[in-house]
Order: structure tokens, then sequence, then C-alpha cells
């Protein structure tokens, strides 16, 4: 019924969509979705659409049916018998009472009204694509953003890191300073290296609170009164598996792409409907009524009466109505048809970029794991030479650098790699993990 549809409802177009986050492994990441599902605007939005077009549906298939109505009327009339060129009897004033019922129905002879309900269907079918489509939309924004706050929780993790081992060679550095071992510039040096991390906090800082808005907003929620969980990437996993590809059957099956067929599919009904319509129409309409003059003689058996109707109607010249309405419905196909085709070729594209994308970053994120192994043993080697006097400070502060710098890095494709992976969940519009037994 209108106005009871539930996220359930919205998905259960693409039931293979629905569930699809699961695969990240994270149970605060479903709940963000779920609440995101409940409350979105846009989504509410999206479900309101979907109910009017259902709505305008029922009613386009009512009209085949025939129509009961109850009639009651009551008149006061003077009879001018003079008006009715009657001389010597008196006009008189007097009243009418009338209650019977009313049928009505257009047998529809040429198909118009079932194509009209036809294509009311098909739009119904492309809102309800749409709502699912919009329902996918919002969970992989939702999985996105959660990703890239849980790549900003990396990265303040490991400048925090960063900062704090320069404050222990800046301690280092005075001590040095004290013996002789530095002088003053390469102190004034590595103070100014600490200074120039700390300056970088706070725009991860910045981009981590917008991120949390982000996803409040997202989630339907007022950000200053609902914090998302702190994503962190160890909460979040890759399938075990990436495909190589998708099969075309799962990627034709996404809801934009069963959104836009259904549009399609309206448009060649309405265009079919347009050419119907200035076809003869014929209706019948019945009609049993108890008529009287005194309220209290309505029941009875002389006062019935009854009157049975068939009317054909057709347009003989419209000034050019019935061709332009013609004309405009064959374009608006050609549209439907150039959408609907540029629809599946945009998925296809798009399913192709994901899969090269999710390819290449394995191999990224295998190599900069290997270059924070390397850089972690270079950094822990050169501030125990440090320590023990024999490694310049300068070398440390470097290998430090080039520790934070491999991190950042390491976070950085981990989270693109993840955001590929939810790319592809929406791009195929469906959990592309159980394919192979569809």
């Amino acid at each position: 019924m209108a106005g009871e549809t539930t996220p359930a409802r919205v998905l259960e177009a693409g039931a293979r969509s629905k569930d699809w986050w699961t695969a990240l492994g994270s149970p605060q990441l479903g709940e963000v979705i779920r609440i995101a599902l409940e409350e979105s605007p846009d989504l509410a939005e999206a479900r309101a659409v979907l109910d009017r077009h259902q709505a305008e549906s029922d009613a386009a298939r009512a009209l085949l049916s025939p129509r009961l109505g109850l009639n009651a009327r009551t008149e006061r009339q003077l009879f001018n018998s003079k008006g009715f060129g009657f001389s010597g009897f008196p006009s008189r004033t007097f009243s009418i009472f009338s209650l019977g019922g009313l049928v009505s129905y257009d047998p529809d002879v040429f198909g118009v009204l079932k194509g009209r309900a036809a294509e009311a269907g098909a739009l119904a079918d492309k809102a309800r694509w749409e709502a699912d489509a919009a329902a996918l939309t919002l969970s992989a924004n939702v999985a996105l953003e959660a990703v890239r706050l849980a790549g900003l929780n990396a990265q303040i993790a490991s400048a925090e890191q960063v900062i704090e081992d320069d404050r222990k060679l800046v301690d280092l550095a005075f001590k040095a300073e004290a013996l002789g071992g530095i002088s003053r510039s390469e102190r004034v040096r590595i103070e100014a290296q600490l200074a120039e991390d700390e300056a970088g906090m706070p725009d991860l800082l910045r981009q981590r609170n917008e991120s949390r808005r982000r996803l409040a907003l997202l989630a339907g929620r007022e950000p200053s009164q609902w914090t998302p969980p702190d994503f962190q990437l160890s909460d979040l996993s890759l399938p075990a598996a990436i495909p190589l590809a998708l099969p075309s059957e799962l990627v034709r099956s996404r809801p934009d792409i069963q959104a836009a067929e259904a549009d399609l599919r309206a448009a060649r009904l309405a265009a079919r409907a347009t050419e119907a319509d200035p076809l003869p129409k014929l209706n019948l309409t019945g009609n049993r009524a108890q008529t009287a003059n005194q309220i209290e003689d309505l029941s009875r058996s002389d006062s019935r009466g009854w009157s049975l109707s068939a009317g054909l109607t057709a347009t003989l010249y419209d000034g050019g109505l019935s061709r332009a309405n013609r004309r405009a419905a064959e374009a608006e196909l050609r549209e439907a048809e150039a959408r609907y085709r540029s629809t599946v070729l945009a998925a296809f594209a798009q399913v192709g970029d994901l899969l090269s994308s999710l390819e290449d970053g394995e191999a990224e994120v295998a190599a900069y794991q290997r270059a924070v192994d390397s850089a972690q043993q270079d950094a822990e080697i050169s501030l125990s030479g440090v320590r023990l006097g024999g490694t310049p400070l300068l070398r440390a502060i470097d290998a430090r650098r080039e520790l934070s710098l491999a991190r950042r890095n390491l976070a950085i494709a981990e989270a693109r790699r993840l955001s590929d992976a939810i790319g592809l969940f929406a791009a195929a519009g469906a959990d592309w993990r159980s394919s192979g037994d569809d």
C-alpha cells in the first residue's frame, strides 16, 4: 500500500544487491547503512515517487473496469403552460425527486485504455528500479565515505607516530648539542622538521571531521547530534577473491539498466497508444432510477424507470493535434532508445575500469607494504645508531620521513582498493561473489 514502503521493499526489485556490504566484514558499516536506508531524505523521495507511480498505475487499470454510481436529485420547477401553447391550463409549481444507480463502461475497442494502463505499469517498474538504484547508490556512498574516514584515521595515526618520534629526536638533539655532538643549526633543523610535521596535522583532522559530517548527512542525521563510528582500515576487509571479469547478465541486471529498459518499454507503449488515440471511442451507460414528485412515492413500483445508451465519438478534424502527438511520442521513443544504449555502454565501461583498477591496486598495495617493511627496519636501525652515537641525527630524520611517506602511501592505496571493490559492487548492481550460483 502507498506510504508503507520499507528499505527491504525498495531493494526487492534487485534482490542480489541487497546486503552486499556484508562482503566488507564490518558490522559497524552495516549498521550505518541500515540507518541511512531508513532515514535518508533522498531515499524517502525515491520511495514517494515509487508510491505515486504505483498509484497512477492502479488508477489506469481501474479505467478498464465498469464504473458504478449513485444518483440522487431533487428539483423544484414551474410549469409554464402558456409557454408550451396550452391556454386555459393554469401554470403549476411542482417538485421532482429521483434516486437511482448509474453504470458506465468503456469497452476499449481499440485498446487505448489497455495501452495507457500498460504504459503506467512500465513507468511504475521504472520508478521501482530507480528506487532500488537510489538505495544501492546510497549504500555505496556510505561505504565509500567509511573507507575514506578509515584511510584518514590511518594517515593521522601515522602522522602522530612520526611527530612522537620527532619529539624524541629533538630531545636527543638537545643532548647531543650540549655534548658538542651536533651544531646548533643541525638541532634547529630537527626542530623545524617537528614543526613541519605538526603543521600537517590540522588539515588531516579537518578532513576527518568533514568525512564524519558527510557520513552523518548520508545517514539522514544531523552532524551535531550524531557521530558515526571511527572506522579503521583493519575493520574493513576485501572479499577473498576479486573476479577477473563479470558475467554480462549480472551487469545487465543492475537497477539503472533495468530502469532504462522499463522507460524504453513505457515509451513504446506510449507511442502505440498515441497512434490509437484518434480512433472512435464507444461508451455504454445504463441508468435505473425511482422518480416521483412526492418524496414518499419514490418506493412505489410505478415510479420505476430506466435508460440504456451507447455513444460513439470520432475525431474528424483536430488541426493536426493527433499527428503532432504521434511525432512527439516517436521522438520520445528514440530518446528512450538512446538513453538505454548509453546506460548499458556506460555500465560495461565502468565495470571494466574498476576491474582493471582492482587488479592494479593489488600490486600497488603489495609494493607499498614492502616499502613500509623496509622503511621500518631502516628507521629502527637509524634510531638505534643515533642512541649509540654512530649514526647522524639527520640520517635518522630522513629514515623517519621515508617511513612516514610509505605508511601514508600504503593507507591511501588500501583505501583506494577498498573503494574500487565497493565501486564494483555498485557498478555490478549485485553481490558478484554469488554470481556463479545465479
